[in-house]
């Protein structure tokens, strides 16, 4: 009884806010410049897409549709889940303030050695401040390509078709199979009919969502060509 006020509520809202990203102010240069450049902006992009379509009030035209919706509400539940809890571990223990201590004496011995040693020895100053700063870009790098692979794998893995074939393997049939219980000549043939359940990897072919698309700006081939 409550789904229905609930969707009809966030449909509103998603509304409003379409119709505030669809403002003329947001096209002004170097607004759509520096969208086009930041991850998170598609990714919010996307997350609107699929909230639009979860909490639309309008009944899934087929059960592929309705499967398909399921699937984007375990997604993004999953998703909020890790979210919240990265970020409460980083908020437990002061691992925040751990980090910052960490980076910043790092920053200053960096700094420190470049003001002093750029007179003196040029080219080695140059070549340690390159080849640190390079380590600390291809880290941020990968970290960053494992975090896409993470939320790419989770906005198109099927997961409740998934665990509907875990818990209920006869809700995703693939057909039908007959046993013969009793065959004795003058009485009826008795059969038992027994549903084989769709395979796991014919549920993720059948019902994988498209992906994001929100993928590294440069591939590992390009990054090692700059390098």
């Amino acid at each position: 009884q409550a789904s229905g006020p609930v969707c009809l509520l966030v449909t509103c809202l998603l509304s409003l806010v379409s119709a505030a990203s669809a403002c003329r102010l947001w096209k002004l240069w170097p607004l759509p410049f520096i969208a086009s450049k930041l991850s998170t902006c598609e990714q919010l992009h996307h997350r609107l897409e699929h909230l639009t379509l979860v909490f639309s009030t309008q009944k899934a035209q087929s059960p592929a549709q309705l499967m398909r919706k399921a699937n984007m509400l375990v997604s993004m539940l999953l998703d909020v889940a890790l979210g919240l809890t990265l970020l409460s571990w980083l908020h437990s223990n002061n691992r925040i303030g751990q980090l910052a201590d960490a980076l910043i004496p790092m920053a200053d011995l960096f700094i420190g050695t470049l003001l002093f040693t750029i007179l003196v020895f040029l080219l080695p100053t140059t070549a340690l401040y390159y080849l640190v700063f390079t380590l600390l870009r291809l880290l941020v790098v990968t970290v960053q390509g494992l975090i896409h692979l993470l939320v790419d794998l989770i906005n198109s893995l099927p997961l409740y078709s998934l665990g509907l074939r875990l818990c209920r393997p006869y809700r995703l049939a693939a057909g039908v199979k007959f046993r013969i219980l009793e065959h004795e000549a003058g009485r009826p043939l008795r059969l038992l009919m027994q549903i084989n359940p769709l395979p796991y990897s014919s549920v993720v072919r059948t019902y994988r969502l498209p992906s994001c698309g929100c993928h590294p700006k440069y591939s590992w081939g390009s990054l090692c060509r700059k390098l």
